[in-house]
């Protein structure tokens, strides 16, 4: 590449009048148009082809500057010194010419900062086809170099855009889609007319990628409405969307007539009660699963939050047919190998370990915590399993040693609460021979016994302080010493807690180690009562009547209506273990293939007839007459004044003087059963 150094000396530096004219006198002089091509001006780095009069007036080159002139091919002599002789000396302008130079500079300059940084693509080609100009944005979208494409043909570099279609026809083209590489692009075609000829052609172009992919992801949105729309309206269940008030603002056909003629404002606070309603809307992600009566007709509740930002936006309310549940149910009766490969499956989805399958249930809350102990019954981590007697602790600590790669080892379970406190420290660690009366030989502790595998605590809250000193040196040094014995014993062993009791509360009251609790509640699991997962009463109900049935020798398949909703509507202070008994109770007293409402204990049956009816248009009693209501029903459930407030939410204190007020100490635990 040759190169020629130029002194600009003009005036007004390299403005239009002069670039214009460098122009010219290498157009006149050098006959061959392809010699121009590769013809170029540079100027403080930035390199533009010298037969684009916009690109070179905005170089801004002052007088006194330099530029350079690049050429492929070595210039005649002569014109080599017409160039530099045309710069070298300064062209006299009166002033007149000068200002006029200057504004022809100002404008040109402008109109080039404007077209080369507009964000739609611009290529400009002349008579020949031949690219005179692009800017910026079209540099950008085709991916090709400015030098690449300047005086080149365009058929040859950008032929999808046929601009030589338009100098050939000389009409204009507008807002043709074309896809260009990774774009899509609307170009818009013109010819370019002097003195009613066309001395060249302009393409327009605009990237639409991103309205093109939100046009294409409204049409899905709307595609995915009208389907949501459909399976709404197609699906047996009834379904309604409220606002964040708890009024409808959709609903499916089908809960559209079950609730016409009814008030549909604040629906779902009347439906499930104000207390659950004000969790919703407080933002917990709480879910209700219950049966109730509407329009004298049976049907199972589910309600979940939709939550927005973390924002409570309103609720998604289901009611599933009862009868349609039952009748469903009796299917699943005859196809019992089709459920067990369902459950299999949905063990699978939930990826919960096979040996959790003797848990059963599917509410929200219970299957929270079965993934928790699921997830690290892998683990060596000592875990604290929790909740009210009767949920099936037991069962799950067993879930979690048969799931752990110590399940071929032993599982050794002690019951805390059972051993004589005199006892209960040769009964965890064993005793040497001698160490006390009626020790007549040495004899291994459960944790001896449990080595390699789980020891299973349950009840842990009674140990006194003492032993829970012994119990937190096992946990940190995996070592003890048998009682009446001074040698060290090491120990592999996994431990699981359980407790019915609020052991950071006995911590507070100094009945717990401080240091033990924070020890043992490495993993807290919490199973709920079975009050808080009343959708899964029906599927317990038919395990235990598939269990009774086997035992006692029966056949029974059948439920009388109302029967399993009664048991939707009891509180189940004895949980799992109650309801066992129930339908022990039941089939005991059956004689064919149904289990009857008339076996049920009163106190069921009591608690049903209050609580299953759902009467939108009822008299509003007075705020005072419902929290009679409310102690007059749970009194009975609850021995003393502390479980009560505990089941309540409320303070001992608050529960004895409501009692009192409302005269209700004599129901004090009346259909309470130890369980």
């Amino acid at each position: 590449m040759y190169e020629l150094v130029i002194q600009m000396n003009q005036k007004n530096g390299l403005h239009v009048r002069s670039a214009a004219s460098l122009i010219a006198m290498l157009q006149g002089a050098l006959k061959d148009g392809s010699a121009l091509k590769n013809f170029f001006v540079e100027y403080k780095g930035r390199r533009v082809g010298v037969t684009n009069l916009l690109s070179l007036v905005s170089l801004k080159v002052n007088q006194g500057e330099q530029i350079k002139l690049l050429f492929e091919d070595d210039l005649p002599i002569d014109l080599k010194n017409e160039i530099t002789s045309f710069f070298a000396e300064p062209v006299q302008q009166d002033r007149k010419e000068l200002e006029t130079d200057r504004l022809l500079m100002e404008n040109s300059v402008i109109m080039q900062e404007a077209v080369s940084n507009m964000p739609n693509g611009m290529i400009v080609v002349n008579s020949k086809n031949m690219i005179t100009f692009v800017n910026e944005a079209a540099v950008r979208l085709l991916g090709i170099p400015a030098f690449e494409l300047l005086n080149r043909r365009a058929d040859e570099i950008v032929p999808h855009y046929k601009l030589h279609e338009i100098l050939q026809t000389g009409k204009t083209v507008f807002a043709e889609k074309q896809i260009l590489k990774k774009y899509t692009i609307l170009a818009n075609r013109a010819p370019i007319f002097l003195d009613g000829r066309i001395i060249g052609a302009v393409a327009i172009f605009q990237d639409i990628s991103d309205f093109e992919k939100i046009n294409s992801e409204l049409r899905r949105e709307r595609e995915l409405q009208e389907q949501l729309n459909l399976v709404l309206d197609s699906v047996t269940d009834y379904i309604a969307l409220t606002d964040r008030d708890g009024s409808c603002m959709y609903m499916n056909e089908q809960m559209d007539r079950l609730l016409e003629g009814l008030c549909k404002e604040r629906f779902v606070e009347k439906l499930i009660g104000q207390k659950v309603w004000s969790k919703l809307t407080a933002g917990k992600t709480a879910f209700y699963n219950d049966i109730k009566m509407i329009q004298n007709d049976s049907y199972i509740v589910k309600v979940n939050s939709i939550l927005i930002d973390s924002k409570f936006r309103g609720a998604v309310v289901s009611l599933s047919p009862f009868d349609e549940v039952r009748s469903l149910m009796k299917k699943l009766e005859v196809m019992e190998e089709r459920t067990k490969y369902l459950e299999g499956e949905l063990y699978k989805h939930l990826q919960l370990d096979e040996s959790f399958s003797c848990i059963i249930g599917r509410s929200g809350a219970l299957m929270e915590s079965l993934t928790i102990a699921n997830k690290v019954s892998r683990t060596i981590s000592t875990v604290v399993i929790t909740g009210e007697s009767g949920t099936g602790k037991e069962l799950v600590a067993r879930a979690i040693h048969e799931s752990s790669n110590r399940k071929n080892k032993p599982f050794i379970r002690v019951n805390c609460a059972v051993i004589p406190r005199n006892l209960i420290e040769s009964e965890l660690f064993g005793h040497e021979k001698g160490s006390f009366t009626g020790a007549d030989k040495t004899r291994q502790g459960k944790f001896e016994l449990a080595d390699l595998g789980t020891i299973f605590l349950d009840e842990i809250g009674t140990l006194d302080m003492d032993l829970q000193a012994k119990l937190l040196r096992v946990l940190q040094e995996r070592e003890f010493e048998r009682v009446g014995g001074n040698k060290t014993i090491k120990l592999d062993v996994r431990i699981i807690a359980a407790t019915n009791e609020d052991l950071s509360k006995l911590m507070d009251e100094k009945k717990f180690r401080e240091d033990l609790y924070y020890r043992l509640n490495v993993i807290p699991v919490h199973l709920p009562p079975l009050r808080n997962r009343k959708g899964d009463i029906p599927l317990l109900a038919d395990h235990f009547r598939n269990h009774f049935n086997s035992q006692m020798g029966k056949s029974i398949k059948l439920y009388e209506k109302g029967f399993l909703e009664a048991l939707g509507s009891y509180h189940w202070p004895g949980n799992i273990r109650e309801l066992q008994n129930i339908i022990e109770r039941t089939a005991a007293l059956t004689t064919d293939d149904t289990l009857y409402c008339r076996d049920l204990p009163e106190y069921i049956l009591n608690q049903s007839r209050k609580t299953m009816a759902l009467d939108f248009n009822q008299e509003v009693l007075t705020l005072e007459a419902y929290e009679k209501q409310i102690f007059e029903h749970a009194v009975r459930f609850y021995p003393s004044y502390n479980q009560l407030a505990k089941a309540l939410g409320i303070t001992h204190k608050t529960a004895a003087s409501k009692l009192r007020k409302y005269n209700l100490d004599h129901l004090l635990g009346k259909n309470y059963q130890h369980t």
